[in-house]
């Protein structure tokens, strides 16, 4: 490839990414993790994410002729049947079933965000540091906005964390990973700082450092426990890393710890006994009791278990109550249902793939693995939040970052 060449390359990868910054400014400030309807800030957001893909990777990926590249990762092998088959597959049993067009879209939507790697990634691997950067920006972005969003909602209740569980609201904008994302990217930035040192990085460290807290403080007021747990376990294991690299920065974690105790000690000792009464309360939130009603639903004829019921299917729920909704809380099951077995396969597929890369991520970037980890086990694991656009988006960020090798722990 010439250097015009690559340059235009270069230049379209960074139009791209900004294209996603602008999308998830919108995001985060104006539209929710589950908008009820496409509105005009979701078309604007649609328009953005045309605008990254642009038109040769859909184009590519729909005729296989992306299959054709020599040099196709292994994770983009696997991806590309599998989004042809999930597509297809339950979009046919589905309309053959007679599903309404409504509940199918709503359902072809949030697959396409889980696959939005397959499209995003060639877009942007030309744009150097920049794009993961831009990406990992704009991710932070939309999850500060939609915390703002939050605490505005409930009148900045600060003094209530602790004290009483708060309401998630009609939004539930903390529900995208976006949000616990950066609860845990920004202490984690704000080591990295502390590390490097320097005046500048001194200065950025604390507003890190403060912004991260107020996003877990929300997550903290709302008693998110998984999201709580996994932010904490993330910070140890980050702290860990850097205190073996740079050990005088134990002396500095230890501080911010004890002021954060003498701050606002109270505060985060009631937070802990909330999510233990949850917990005692709830349990897993009827997680078993709806995996069962799943397996008694595709075990009803051979077709439904292999196939699934397609895209738009409903089922009574146990875990809302018995009512007939067209989700589940996990992937496993939702994929179960809607896909059956094959389908459940063709994600497997899609999912090792990408596992294999964060892996890697994690021994070779553990500021950014362990900054990406929470969020992905929640959605991917225990959250119906697989099915928002910042899934996808962190799934692209890990890709990017695994083939670069630059992240949250380089200069």
């Amino acid at each position: 490839m010439s250097v015009a060449a690559e340059g235009e390359t270069g230049l379209r990868a960074g139009l791209a990414a900004a294209a996603l910054v602008m999308a998830l400014a919108l995001y985060g400030a104006f539209s929710a993790p589950a908008p009820p309807a496409v509105r005009l800030t979701e078309a604007a957001i649609g328009a953005l994410l045309l605008l990254a893909v642009g038109w040769r990777a859909p184009l590519f990926v729909v005729t296989g002729h992306a299959l054709r590249r020599a040099d196709l990762p292994l994770w983009e092998a696997l991806a590309i049947p599998a989004l042809a088959w999930l597509l297809w597959a339950p979009l046919l049993r589905g309309a053959a079933l007679g599903w309404e067009s409504a509940d199918i879209l709503r359902d072809v939507v949030p697959l396409l965000y889980l696959f939005l790697p397959v499209l995003l990634v060639p877009a942007l691997r030309r744009g150097g540091a920049w794009a993961e950067r831009l990406l990992g920006g704009g991710l932070i972005l939309a999850g500060l906005l939609f915390t703002l969003r939050w605490w505005k909602e409930v009148q900045w209740g600060f003094g209530a964390v602790g004290v009483r569980a708060m309401t998630d609201g009609g939004a539930y904008f903390l529900n995208a990973p976006s949000v616990l994302f950066a609860a845990v990217a920004l202490p984690i930035l704000a080591l990295g700082l502390l590390a490097r040192g320097g005046v500048a990085r001194w200065i950025l460290a604390p507003a890190c450092g403060l912004a991260g807290a107020f996003c877990l403080a929300a997550l903290a007021g709302a008693v998110h426990r998984s999201a709580l747990g996994l932010a904490l376990l993330s910070g140890v294991a980050v702290a860990v890393w850097w205190a073996r690299r740079a050990p005088g920065l134990i002396l500095l974690v230890l501080a911010g710890l004890a002021l954060a105790f003498g701050l606002a000690g109270e505060s985060l000792f009631g937070a802990w006994g909330q999510a233990a009464e949850k917990t005692r309360l709830t349990g897993v939130n009827a997680r078993w009791d709806e995996a069962a009603a799943v397996f008694q639903h595709v075990a009803r004829s051979p077709w439904s278990l292999l196939f699934g019921d397609g895209w738009g299917a409903r089922l009574e729920n146990p875990a809302v109550g018995g009512w007939r909704v067209s989700y589940t809380h996990t992937l496993a099951t939702y994929a179960l249902v809607k896909g059956g077995l094959l389908g459940v396969l063709a994600l497997a597929a899609y999912l090792g793939g990408l596992s294999s890369a964060l892996l890697r991520l994690l021994r070779a970037d553990p500021p950014l693995g362990w900054a990406l980890l929470p969020p992905l086990l929640m959605a991917l694991g225990v959250h119906t939040s697989f099915k928002y656009l910042d899934t996808g988006l962190l799934l692209t960020l890990v890709l990017l970052c695994d083939e670069k090798r630059r992240g949250l722990s380089d200069p």
